[in-house]
């Protein structure tokens, strides 16, 4: 089954290389709800995830000829998205620090207990409080399993920022969680 599913691939990024708008949609249609996903836990808006999908698969159906077969074709697709998202985050730098004091001043108002205790999704809720920058290091260590120092690349930080950012960001997620405990039950 592996074997036929990486001669598709094969398959697909040779049309691609080629031109073929067949194989263009068969990559499209095999990867986005993935790359959708991933995109989506970090920027938590549909629409702008809508958006850096396409940018995602635009700037990788314009390089496919740089892509080198001797990788794996997936995790070259989420790196773009990630460099995608990550660009999106410091373009929207400014009004980021803007809904951070927003959300610094909802936090400081109490959150009714009956409204987390129905919520369905406990990791999307606690995600939901820590900033983007933050939560796409999260993300990126906890999930797609970067190391440190792939992180560090990527925002142009060292690994141990990277450390730091995951370290501090499970701490904030336990003591909201332990804060909370009764009502996420």
């Amino acid at each position: 089954m592996e074997q036929r599913n990486a001669e598709l691939i094969n398959e697909i990024i040779k049309g691609m290389v080629k031109g073929d708008p067949n194989a263009f949609e068969k990559c499209y249609q095999l990867y986005s709800p993935a790359i959708y996903t991933a995109i989506f836990k970090i920027c938590q808006n549909r629409e702008t995830a809508c958006d850096l999908l396409h940018d995602t698969f635009i700037d990788a159906f314009e390089n496919i000829a740089q892509f080198d077969t001797d990788n794996n074709f997936i995790p070259w697709l989420k790196r773009i998205a990630f460099n995608n998202s990550f660009n999106h985050l410091k373009k929207q730098k400014n009004t980021l620090k803007l809904f951070d004091q927003i959300a610094n001043t909802e936090k400081a108002q109490p959150k009714p207990m009956t409204s987390m205790a129905g919520d369905k999704d406990l990791l999307t809720k606690l995600l939901t409080n820590i900033p983007e920058r933050q939560r796409l290091i999260l993300w990126l260590f906890i999930v797609e399993q970067y190391s440190h120092d792939e992180i560090a690349l990527l925002v142009n930080q060292s690994a141990s920022y990277s450390k730091s950012i995951v370290s501090r960001c499970l701490k904030a997620l336990r003591n909201d969680v332990e804060e909370n405990k009764d009502a996420y039950m």
